[in-house]
Protein backbone atom coordinates (compact mmCIF):
# COMPACT_ATOMS: atom_id res chain seq x y z
CA UNK A 1 0.00 0.00 0.00
CA UNK A 2 2.91 2.32 0.78
CA UNK A 3 4.48 1.59 -2.68
CA UNK A 4 1.27 2.47 -4.46
CA UNK A 5 1.03 5.74 -2.57
CA UNK A 6 4.63 6.58 -3.51
CA UNK A 7 3.86 6.04 -7.19
CA UNK A 8 0.91 8.37 -6.91
CA UNK A 9 3.30 11.12 -5.86
CA UNK A 10 6.10 10.14 -8.31
CA UNK A 11 4.11 9.91 -11.54
CA UNK A 12 3.07 13.60 -11.72
CA UNK A 13 6.67 14.59 -11.02
CA UNK A 14 7.94 12.34 -13.84
CA UNK A 15 5.34 13.74 -16.26
CA UNK A 16 6.22 17.28 -15.23
CA UNK A 17 9.91 16.67 -15.79
CA UNK A 18 9.17 15.13 -19.23
CA UNK A 19 7.00 18.08 -20.18
CA UNK A 20 9.70 20.53 -19.07
CA UNK A 21 12.33 18.57 -21.06
CA UNK A 22 10.16 18.57 -24.20
CA UNK A 23 9.53 22.29 -23.91
CA UNK A 24 13.25 22.89 -23.48
CA UNK A 25 14.04 20.84 -26.61
CA UNK A 26 11.43 22.79 -28.54
CA UNK A 27 12.92 26.06 -27.40
CA UNK A 28 16.40 24.85 -28.39
CA UNK A 29 15.17 23.76 -31.84
CA UNK A 30 13.33 27.04 -32.29
CA UNK A 31 16.41 28.94 -31.26
CA UNK A 32 18.61 26.96 -33.67
CA UNK A 33 16.10 27.56 -36.47
CA UNK A 34 16.04 31.25 -35.63
CA UNK A 35 19.85 31.33 -35.70
CA UNK A 36 19.87 29.59 -39.11
CA UNK A 37 17.19 31.95 -40.43
CA UNK A 38 19.12 34.98 -39.23
CA UNK A 39 22.31 33.56 -40.78
CA UNK A 40 20.49 33.09 -44.09
CA UNK A 41 19.07 36.60 -43.93
CA UNK A 42 22.49 37.99 -43.12
CA UNK A 43 24.09 36.12 -46.05
CA UNK A 44 21.25 37.17 -48.37
CA UNK A 45 21.57 40.84 -47.47
CA UNK A 46 25.33 40.56 -47.70
CA UNK A 47 25.09 38.96 -51.16
CA UNK A 48 22.64 41.59 -52.41
CA UNK A 49 24.78 44.38 -51.02
CA UNK A 50 27.86 43.00 -52.77
CA UNK A 51 25.95 42.67 -56.06
CA UNK A 52 24.79 46.29 -55.77
CA UNK A 53 28.36 47.35 -55.06
CA UNK A 54 29.51 45.48 -58.20
CA UNK A 55 31.50 42.83 -56.34
CA UNK A 56 30.10 39.70 -58.06
CA UNK A 57 32.79 37.29 -56.86
CA UNK A 58 32.14 38.02 -53.19
CA UNK A 59 28.39 38.07 -53.85
CA UNK A 60 28.54 34.56 -55.30
CA UNK A 61 30.43 33.29 -52.24
CA UNK A 62 27.75 34.75 -49.97
CA UNK A 63 24.91 33.22 -51.99
CA UNK A 64 26.65 29.84 -52.10
CA UNK A 65 26.79 29.96 -48.30
CA UNK A 66 22.98 30.30 -48.22
CA UNK A 67 22.57 27.30 -50.51
CA UNK A 68 24.84 25.26 -48.24
CA UNK A 69 22.84 26.27 -45.14
CA UNK A 70 19.55 25.25 -46.74
CA UNK A 71 19.71 22.64 -49.55
CA UNK A 72 15.98 23.16 -50.19
CA UNK A 73 16.56 26.61 -51.71
CA UNK A 74 15.79 25.38 -55.25
CA UNK A 75 15.24 28.77 -56.82
CA UNK A 76 18.52 30.02 -55.39
CA UNK A 77 20.32 27.04 -56.94
CA UNK A 78 18.82 27.92 -60.32
CA UNK A 79 19.84 31.56 -59.91
CA UNK A 80 23.39 30.58 -58.96
CA UNK A 81 23.70 28.18 -61.89
CA UNK A 82 22.53 30.82 -64.36
CA UNK A 83 24.89 33.36 -62.83
CA UNK A 84 27.84 30.97 -63.15
CA UNK A 85 26.96 30.27 -66.81
CA UNK A 86 26.70 33.96 -67.67
CA UNK A 87 30.11 34.52 -66.11
CA UNK A 88 31.59 31.71 -68.20
CA UNK A 89 32.07 29.39 -65.21
CA UNK A 90 30.36 26.48 -66.96
CA UNK A 91 31.88 23.78 -64.75
CA UNK A 92 30.36 25.35 -61.62
CA UNK A 93 27.05 25.87 -63.42
CA UNK A 94 27.01 22.21 -64.46
CA UNK A 95 27.68 21.07 -60.87
CA UNK A 96 24.84 23.21 -59.49
CA UNK A 97 22.29 22.09 -62.08
CA UNK A 98 23.52 18.47 -61.96
CA UNK A 99 22.93 18.48 -58.20
CA UNK A 100 19.36 19.63 -58.76
CA UNK A 101 18.70 17.14 -61.56
CA UNK A 102 19.93 14.24 -59.39
CA UNK A 103 17.59 15.04 -56.49
CA UNK A 104 14.92 12.32 -56.26
CA UNK A 105 12.52 14.56 -54.32
CA UNK A 106 12.53 17.34 -56.93
CA UNK A 107 9.03 18.15 -58.30
CA UNK A 108 8.53 17.48 -62.02
CA UNK A 109 8.35 21.19 -62.93
CA UNK A 110 11.72 21.80 -61.25
CA UNK A 111 13.12 18.62 -62.82
CA UNK A 112 12.27 19.91 -66.31
CA UNK A 113 13.82 23.26 -65.42
CA UNK A 114 17.00 21.54 -64.16
CA UNK A 115 17.29 19.39 -67.31
CA UNK A 116 16.86 22.47 -69.50
CA UNK A 117 19.44 24.54 -67.62
CA UNK A 118 21.88 21.61 -67.57
CA UNK A 119 21.45 21.23 -71.34
CA UNK A 120 22.24 24.93 -71.81
CA UNK A 121 25.35 24.50 -69.62
CA UNK A 122 26.58 21.62 -71.78
CA UNK A 123 25.86 23.65 -74.94
CA UNK A 124 27.95 26.51 -73.59
CA UNK A 125 30.73 24.05 -72.73
CA UNK A 126 30.56 22.49 -76.21
CA UNK A 127 29.62 19.05 -74.87
CA UNK A 128 26.90 18.56 -77.47
CA UNK A 129 26.05 14.89 -76.89
CA UNK A 130 25.32 15.48 -73.19
CA UNK A 131 23.45 18.67 -74.07
CA UNK A 132 21.19 16.68 -76.38
CA UNK A 133 20.61 14.04 -73.68
CA UNK A 134 19.59 16.67 -71.11
CA UNK A 135 17.40 18.72 -73.45
CA UNK A 136 15.51 15.68 -74.74
CA UNK A 137 14.57 14.84 -71.13
CA UNK A 138 12.51 18.04 -70.87
CA UNK A 139 8.79 17.33 -71.15
CA UNK A 140 7.33 19.02 -74.29
CA UNK A 141 4.25 20.06 -72.28
CA UNK A 142 6.28 21.85 -69.61
CA UNK A 143 7.15 25.54 -69.44
CA UNK A 144 10.63 24.69 -70.76
CA UNK A 145 9.47 22.37 -73.57
CA UNK A 146 9.61 25.00 -76.34
CA UNK A 147 12.94 26.60 -75.22
CA UNK A 148 14.48 23.11 -75.01
CA UNK A 149 13.34 22.24 -78.55
CA UNK A 150 14.64 25.59 -79.81
CA UNK A 151 18.01 24.88 -78.20
CA UNK A 152 18.06 21.42 -79.82
CA UNK A 153 17.20 22.94 -83.21
CA UNK A 154 20.00 25.47 -82.81
CA UNK A 155 22.43 22.70 -81.85
CA UNK A 156 21.46 20.45 -84.78
CA UNK A 157 22.10 23.33 -87.18
CA UNK A 158 25.54 23.94 -85.67
CA UNK A 159 26.30 20.21 -86.02
CA UNK A 160 24.75 20.22 -89.53
CA UNK A 161 22.60 17.27 -88.50
CA UNK A 162 19.85 18.28 -90.91
CA UNK A 163 17.73 15.14 -90.47
CA UNK A 164 17.36 15.77 -86.73
CA UNK A 165 16.82 19.48 -87.43
CA UNK A 166 13.83 18.60 -89.64
CA UNK A 167 12.29 16.53 -86.82
CA UNK A 168 12.91 19.25 -84.22
CA UNK A 169 11.46 21.96 -86.47
CA UNK A 170 8.37 19.82 -87.07
CA UNK A 171 7.90 19.30 -83.33
CA UNK A 172 8.27 23.05 -82.72
CA UNK A 173 5.58 23.72 -85.33
CA UNK A 174 3.22 21.55 -83.29
CA UNK A 175 4.16 23.16 -79.97
CA UNK A 176 4.15 26.79 -81.12
CA UNK A 177 1.38 26.52 -83.72
CA UNK A 178 3.69 28.58 -85.93
CA UNK A 179 4.97 27.45 -89.36
CA UNK A 180 8.67 26.81 -89.90
CA UNK A 181 8.40 26.03 -93.61
CA UNK A 182 11.39 28.16 -94.60
CA UNK A 183 13.76 26.39 -92.23
CA UNK A 184 12.42 22.93 -93.11
CA UNK A 185 12.81 23.69 -96.84
CA UNK A 186 16.44 24.69 -96.29
CA UNK A 187 17.16 21.61 -94.18
CA UNK A 188 15.92 19.42 -97.04
CA UNK A 189 17.99 21.48 -99.50
CA UNK A 190 21.11 20.89 -97.38
CA UNK A 191 20.44 17.14 -97.47
CA UNK A 192 19.77 17.30 -101.23
CA UNK A 193 23.08 19.13 -101.75
CA UNK A 194 24.92 16.49 -99.73
CA UNK A 195 23.21 13.71 -101.71
CA UNK A 196 24.21 15.35 -105.02
CA UNK A 197 27.83 15.55 -103.88
CA UNK A 198 27.63 11.86 -102.95
CA UNK A 199 26.04 11.13 -106.38
CA UNK A 200 22.95 9.71 -104.67
CA UNK A 201 20.37 10.78 -107.26
CA UNK A 202 17.30 9.22 -105.66
CA UNK A 203 17.96 10.73 -102.26
CA UNK A 204 18.70 14.13 -103.80
CA UNK A 205 15.38 14.07 -105.69
CA UNK A 206 13.52 12.98 -102.56
CA UNK A 207 14.80 15.93 -100.53
CA UNK A 208 14.29 18.44 -103.36
CA UNK A 209 10.66 17.30 -103.63
CA UNK A 210 10.28 17.59 -99.84
CA UNK A 211 11.67 21.16 -99.93
CA UNK A 212 9.22 22.08 -102.71
CA UNK A 213 6.43 20.53 -100.67
CA UNK A 214 7.36 22.78 -97.73
CA UNK A 215 7.44 25.87 -99.97
CA UNK A 216 6.27 25.64 -103.58
CA UNK A 217 8.86 27.02 -106.04
CA UNK A 218 11.36 27.66 -103.26
CA UNK A 219 14.28 29.35 -105.09
CA UNK A 220 16.99 27.18 -103.58
CA UNK A 221 15.05 23.99 -104.27
CA UNK A 222 14.43 25.10 -107.88
CA UNK A 223 18.16 25.80 -108.33
CA UNK A 224 18.96 22.33 -106.98
CA UNK A 225 16.35 20.83 -109.29
CA UNK A 226 18.26 22.33 -112.21
CA UNK A 227 21.56 21.09 -110.75
CA UNK A 228 20.13 17.57 -110.58
CA UNK A 229 19.04 17.74 -114.24
CA UNK A 230 22.50 19.08 -115.21
CA UNK A 231 24.18 16.19 -113.38
CA UNK A 232 21.95 13.77 -115.27
CA UNK A 233 22.99 15.51 -118.53
CA UNK A 234 19.38 16.60 -119.12
CA UNK A 235 20.62 20.02 -120.25
CA UNK A 236 17.39 21.33 -121.74
CA UNK A 237 15.49 20.27 -118.62
CA UNK A 238 17.99 22.18 -116.48
CA UNK A 239 17.56 25.29 -118.63
CA UNK A 240 13.77 25.06 -118.42
CA UNK A 241 13.92 24.76 -114.63
CA UNK A 242 16.28 27.73 -114.26
CA UNK A 243 13.99 29.89 -116.41
CA UNK A 244 11.75 29.90 -113.32
CA UNK A 245 14.55 31.65 -111.44
CA UNK A 246 14.97 34.21 -114.25
CA UNK A 247 11.27 35.08 -114.29
CA UNK A 248 10.16 34.66 -110.65
CA UNK A 249 13.33 35.13 -108.61
CA UNK A 250 15.62 37.34 -110.76
CA UNK A 251 17.66 38.38 -107.73
CA UNK A 252 18.95 34.77 -107.53
CA UNK A 253 19.89 34.67 -111.22
CA UNK A 254 23.63 35.27 -110.51
CA UNK A 255 23.69 31.98 -108.54
CA UNK A 256 22.87 29.92 -111.67
CA UNK A 257 24.46 32.05 -114.42
CA UNK A 258 27.65 29.96 -114.68
CA UNK A 259 25.78 26.63 -114.87
CA UNK A 260 23.21 28.17 -117.22
CA UNK A 261 26.05 28.81 -119.69
CA UNK A 262 27.44 25.30 -119.21
CA UNK A 263 24.08 23.75 -120.12
CA UNK A 264 23.82 25.95 -123.24
CA UNK A 265 27.39 25.12 -124.27
CA UNK A 266 26.60 21.40 -124.01
CA UNK A 267 23.67 21.96 -126.38
CA UNK A 268 25.75 24.11 -128.74
CA UNK A 269 23.65 27.16 -127.85
CA UNK A 270 26.24 29.28 -126.05
CA UNK A 271 25.30 32.48 -127.90
CA UNK A 272 21.64 32.10 -126.99
CA UNK A 273 22.52 31.54 -123.35
CA UNK A 274 24.82 34.58 -123.37
CA UNK A 275 22.07 36.77 -124.85
CA UNK A 276 19.98 35.97 -121.76
CA UNK A 277 22.82 37.01 -119.43
CA UNK A 278 23.44 40.25 -121.30
CA UNK A 279 19.72 41.06 -121.17
CA UNK A 280 19.70 40.40 -117.42
CA UNK A 281 22.35 43.11 -116.91
CA UNK A 282 19.69 45.72 -117.70
CA UNK A 283 18.00 44.80 -114.41
CA UNK A 284 20.97 43.96 -112.16
CA UNK A 285 24.35 44.98 -113.50
CA UNK A 286 26.55 44.07 -110.58
CA UNK A 287 28.20 41.38 -108.50
CA UNK A 288 28.69 37.85 -109.77
CA UNK A 289 26.36 38.31 -112.76
CA UNK A 290 28.53 41.13 -114.11
CA UNK A 291 31.73 39.09 -113.66
CA UNK A 292 30.29 35.95 -115.30
CA UNK A 293 28.73 37.81 -118.24
CA UNK A 294 31.97 39.74 -118.90
CA UNK A 295 33.96 36.51 -118.85
CA UNK A 296 31.72 34.77 -121.41
CA UNK A 297 31.46 37.85 -123.68
CA UNK A 298 35.25 38.07 -123.63
CA UNK A 299 35.52 34.35 -124.47
CA UNK A 300 32.82 34.20 -127.18
CA UNK A 301 32.77 37.70 -128.68
CA UNK A 302 36.18 39.20 -128.02
CA UNK A 303 37.78 42.20 -126.30
CA UNK A 304 35.98 44.94 -128.21
CA UNK A 305 32.56 43.46 -127.44
CA UNK A 306 33.47 43.06 -123.75
CA UNK A 307 34.70 46.67 -123.55
CA UNK A 308 31.56 47.94 -125.32
CA UNK A 309 29.31 45.99 -122.96
CA UNK A 310 31.01 47.45 -119.87
CA UNK A 311 30.73 50.95 -121.35
CA UNK A 312 27.00 50.33 -121.86
CA UNK A 313 26.64 49.09 -118.27
CA UNK A 314 28.50 52.17 -116.98
CA UNK A 315 25.99 54.40 -118.79
CA UNK A 316 22.98 53.09 -116.85
CA UNK A 317 24.43 51.41 -113.71
CA UNK A 318 27.88 52.86 -112.91
CA UNK A 319 29.92 50.84 -110.41
CA UNK A 320 33.52 50.21 -109.47
CA UNK A 321 33.24 46.61 -110.69
CA UNK A 322 32.06 47.67 -114.17
CA UNK A 323 34.78 50.34 -114.30
CA UNK A 324 37.43 47.78 -113.34
CA UNK A 325 36.24 45.28 -115.98
CA UNK A 326 36.18 47.98 -118.66
CA UNK A 327 39.72 48.99 -117.67
CA UNK A 328 40.73 45.31 -117.89
CA UNK A 329 39.32 45.04 -121.44
CA UNK A 330 40.92 48.33 -122.51
CA UNK A 331 44.28 47.25 -121.08
CA UNK A 332 44.13 44.00 -123.10
CA UNK A 333 43.25 45.99 -126.25
CA UNK A 334 46.13 48.41 -125.63
CA UNK A 335 48.52 45.48 -125.16
CA UNK A 336 47.30 43.86 -128.38
CA UNK A 337 47.70 47.12 -130.31
CA UNK A 338 51.09 47.99 -128.78
CA UNK A 339 49.96 51.25 -127.10
CA UNK A 340 52.65 51.36 -124.41
CA UNK A 341 51.73 54.73 -122.88
CA UNK A 342 48.04 53.91 -122.69
CA UNK A 343 48.90 50.48 -121.33
CA UNK A 344 50.89 51.95 -118.40
CA UNK A 345 48.09 54.35 -117.49
CA UNK A 346 45.46 51.62 -117.65
CA UNK A 347 47.60 49.22 -115.63
CA UNK A 348 47.92 51.77 -112.80
CA UNK A 349 44.19 52.56 -112.86
CA UNK A 350 43.26 48.89 -112.94
CA UNK A 351 45.50 48.14 -109.96
CA UNK A 352 43.76 50.78 -107.85
CA UNK A 353 40.28 49.70 -108.96
CA UNK A 354 40.94 46.03 -108.22
CA UNK A 355 42.29 46.87 -104.79
CA UNK A 356 39.20 48.94 -104.04
CA UNK A 357 36.64 46.46 -105.37
CA UNK A 358 38.37 43.57 -103.59
CA UNK A 359 38.06 45.32 -100.23
CA UNK A 360 34.45 46.46 -100.71
CA UNK A 361 32.82 43.62 -102.66
CA UNK A 362 30.95 41.64 -100.02
CA UNK A 363 27.66 39.90 -99.35
CA UNK A 364 26.10 41.43 -96.23
CA UNK A 365 23.64 39.85 -93.81
CA UNK A 366 20.57 42.05 -93.40
CA UNK A 367 19.99 40.61 -89.92
CA UNK A 368 23.36 41.03 -88.16
CA UNK A 369 25.56 42.85 -90.69
CA UNK A 370 28.04 39.95 -91.07
CA UNK A 371 29.97 40.40 -94.34
CA UNK A 372 31.39 37.59 -96.50
CA UNK A 373 33.13 37.20 -99.86
CA UNK A 374 30.83 34.36 -100.92
CA UNK A 375 27.08 33.91 -100.80
CA UNK A 376 25.53 31.93 -97.92
CA UNK A 377 21.97 30.69 -97.59
CA UNK A 378 22.47 30.74 -93.83
CA UNK A 379 24.45 33.54 -92.21
CA UNK A 380 27.62 32.20 -90.48
CA UNK A 381 27.31 35.02 -87.94
CA UNK A 382 23.72 34.80 -86.68
CA UNK A 383 22.48 31.56 -88.37
CA UNK A 384 19.54 33.40 -89.96
CA UNK A 385 18.27 31.85 -93.21
CA UNK A 386 17.97 33.88 -96.45
CA UNK A 387 19.37 37.01 -94.81
CA UNK A 388 21.98 37.55 -97.56
CA UNK A 389 21.06 39.34 -100.76
CA UNK A 390 22.27 37.22 -103.68
CA UNK A 391 23.67 40.39 -105.25
CA UNK A 392 27.16 41.28 -104.03
CA UNK A 393 27.38 44.86 -102.82
CA UNK A 394 30.08 47.52 -103.05
CA UNK A 395 28.95 49.77 -100.21
CA UNK A 396 31.22 51.11 -97.51
CA UNK A 397 32.20 48.48 -95.00
CA UNK A 398 29.94 48.52 -91.91
CA UNK A 399 31.29 47.98 -88.43
CA UNK A 400 30.07 44.34 -88.29
CA UNK A 401 32.25 41.23 -88.59
CA UNK A 402 33.44 39.94 -91.95
CA UNK A 403 35.17 36.98 -93.48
Amino acid sequence: MQIETWWLFALPIVFALGWIGARWDMRLEKRESEIERLAQQKSTFKGLNLLLNEEPDKAIDALVQIAQLDPETTELHFALGSLFRRRGETERAIRVHQHLANRADLPSRHRDHAAYELGRDFLRAGILDRAETSLTQVSPSSKYGIPAKESLLEMYQVEKDWAKAIVAAGELEGLQKKPRHKEIAHFHCELAHEALRAKNIEQAKEHIDAALLAIAKHPRAVILQGDLALYQQAYQAAINVWKTIATEYPAYWPLVADRWMKAHEELGQAEQGLDQLVAALDQQAGGELLDITFRFVLELRGLKAAEALMTQVMSHTPSLSAMALRAQARLAIAQAEGQAETENELRASLGLLKQRTHSLARYTCSHCGFRARRFYWQCPGCNEWESYSPTRGEGAAPSGRSM
